[in-house]
């Protein structure tokens, strides 16, 4: 008859059964990190990241406005009242050749602009997650894990997104529709994704160097397999987040496509759009960070639990008696070894005692 259920002894808690200790994928935290969305760093990336998409093309629709304008034609344009609505081809052939365009495209003002507000983005980012782990931001650990990641990661990651986009524009060259549109996507979602995943390894490499890693090879180790022994799991968080940010900033651009921009108040519409985009798009780009920096530090504690068992269980074996570490070994007395092969050497045998005794009064 089977023991009651309570009488059964309760299966001993290890690393993979405690809570606390128990290794988790990319996945499992991806409802935890949406806590700390609105915290201080979380608005300075929103704002970083708006500032990006909105200033950017306020200014460049300035400088462009500069190249438009031609003495002599109605409100000192040289493009029709409905341009927002219907611009043609040859309205951009002016604009490039005839208005001067193709030699200064962007200006000084909007690389500048934007230069800026990209590392406001990075540094924002970093300071959150060196805020979440307990540690100081700091410009050498935000370096250095750049270049450990080109290091570690831009081969590898180029040759699998290089594979990647290679099928895609092979299926999309067969002449099917489907394919054909499949290709149409997934080529610039790939490319995109490889950046992304190379931020990924860079967020994984400046993690750990800011919480001192000790080791270059060790630290490369490891940040190289946080991203490589979850590969469906990180797959599928770049990819997603990829194509929803890109979606939101898509979306923005095609409501404001259908609006037009003959009036000032569709334009503001078009702006404010973007601007709502932008900052969800930021948000989403603080909830990654904030996954990665929780999955490192799970990942962390885990090495950390598996190393000091491992060498728990060396000082055991080191300090466990010689039975224990060799069975086949039985400890005799030094004296008994010794005289037993003293004794096989002598023609009449072991010494007895007596002999001895007398011996050594002699």
């Amino acid at each position: 008859m089977p023991p009651p259920p309570d009488a059964l002894p309760e299966r001993p808690s290890t690393i993979h059964t405690a809570d606390p200790l128990k290794p988790r994928g990319p996945w499992s935290f991806m409802k935890e990190a949406a806590d700390g969305g609105l915290s201080k760093w979380s608005w300075q990336l929103m704002a970083a990241w708006a500032a990006f998409q909105v200033l950017t093309s306020v200014a460049w629709a300035r400088h462009l406005l500069g190249f438009a304008k031609f003495p002599g034609s109605p409100g000192g344009s040289a493009l029709p009242n409905n341009w927002g609505e219907h611009l043609t081809a040859k309205d951009i052939w002016e604009l490039m050749e005839n208005g001067g365009l193709k030699h200064e495209p962007f200006g000084s003002v909007v690389p500048l602009l934007a230069i800026a507000c990209l590392v406001w983005v990075f540094w924002s980012g970093w300071a959150m997650q060196a805020e979440l782990l307990g540690f100081r931001a700091r410009l050498q650990h935000w370096f250095l894990g750049l270049l450990d990641a080109l290091l570690i990661g831009l081969l590898p990651l180029g040759i699998v997104f290089g594979l990647a986009r290679w099928v895609l524009s092979t299926l999309g060259g067969t002449g099917i529709p489907p394919l054909g549109w499949l290709a149409l996507i997934g080529v610039p979602l790939v490319s995109m994704a490889l950046v992304s995943a190379l931020n990924l390894q860079w967020w994984l490499c400046r993690v750990d160097r800011g919480a001192g890693s000790s080791g270059l090879l060790r630290h490369w180790g490891r940040s190289f397999m946080r991203l490589w022994m979850h590969p469906v799991q990180w797959t599928g968080l770049v990819l997603g987040g990829v194509a929803l940010r890109a979606g939101l900033a898509f979306l923005a651009i095609w409501i404001g496509w259908r609006l037009g921009g003959g009036s000032t108040s569709r334009v503001q519409l078009f702006l404010l759009l973007e601007f709502l985009s932008a900052l969800v798009n930021a948000w989403l780009l603080g909830w990654f960070l904030r996954l990665v920096a929780l999955f490192w530090r799970q990942d962390e504690k885990v090495r950390e639990a598996k190393l000091e068992l491992e060498q728990a269980r060396r000082r055991a074996a080191m300090e466990a008696p010689m039975e224990t570490r060799w069975p086949g070994f039985a400890r005799t007395p030094r004296g008994e070894h010794e005289g037993d092969a003293e004794g096989a050497k002598r023609p009449g045998g072991p010494l007895r005692s007596d002999q001895i005794g007398g011996t050594n009064e002699a």
